[in-house]
């Protein structure tokens, strides 16, 4: 009886052990695949920051070129052909000269514009809401649509990498409703929670379900405005609503 209570011992000691190591080894795989895990969104949302900081940067060299170089040559171009049109009498070559002041002015007008997108000169130097009511009022102008900022804020201030980011998400948001949304009214309202600051920007344009859209998305608009959201660790909500869009962005008060 001893001999068969002592086998009876060792081998429910055995399987306890054994029972003990294989939980531990599942620890340790579990551990370890949550740490590769960890390190793998760390080492995205790097490569994350590192991509969008070369865009910022490449953004301002562009903008700076258009504004510095190309569109002094172009106004250099235009004060020739003021000097050129008080020669040229003959009312045929007048004419084909006024059609190309024409064209260089609206080739000026364009440049100067595609240089704005790039980098508002404002985003840095008199912040987002500055920067955002000089971009919709140039918006309005442009497209013939109702866009308004309303802010709610004593101070509304931010980083001016933040500042950056929302701006390219506003600029998304309303460059898809003129391609896509057929609005005619657009409101970005800004105010502040406990948790933070909230962002709504509301359109009576055609409803879409932002995370189906992105999910089917090919090109790369609704894809910048996560990738940025996720950069500065801002979450997107969009609210249901009879007609057209709703969508609010919460900034945590951290950043």
């Amino acid at each position: 009886m001893e001999g068969s209570d002592e086998i009876k011992s060792f081998f429910w000691i055995g399987t306890f052990m054994m029972m003990f190591l294989a939980f531990i080894l599942l620890f340790m795989v579990s551990f370890y695949q949550r740490h590769f895990a960890k390190m793998k969104q760390k080492e995205t949302e790097l490569l994350l920051k590192t991509a969008l900081e070369s865009e910022k940067q490449e953004r301002q060299r562009i903008a700076k070129d258009l504004h510095d170089s190309v569109q002094s040559d172009l106004s250099a171009i235009r004060n020739y052909f003021l000097l050129l049109s008080r020669k040229i009498r003959d009312s045929q070559n007048q004419i084909l000269l006024e059609e190309m002041k024409i064209a260089l002015e609206q080739t000026i007008e364009n440049t100067r514009l595609i240089s704005y997108k790039l980098m508002p000169p404002l985003l840095e130097n008199g912040g987002f809401v500055m920067a955002v009511q000089d971009y919709f009022e140039t918006l309005s102008k442009s497209s013939d649509k109702n866009f308004a900022l309303k802010e709610y804020l004593e101070d509304f201030v931010v980083s001016t990498a933040i500042a950056y980011e929302l701006f390219r998400i506003v600029q998304e948001f309303t460059s898809n409703m003129l391609k896509h949304g057929t609005i005619s009214e657009c409101n970005l309202f800004i105010y502040e929670t406990i948790e933070g600051i909230s962002l709504e920007l509301v359109d009576d344009g055609v409803s879409f379900d932002f995370k189906s859209s992105y999910a089917q998305s090919k090109g790369s608009g609704l894809q910048n405005i996560q990738s940025r959201l996720s950069s500065i660790g801002a979450k997107l909500v969009q609210r249901e609503v009879t007609s057209g869009n709703h969508f609010v962005i919460y900034l945590p008060k951290e950043i």
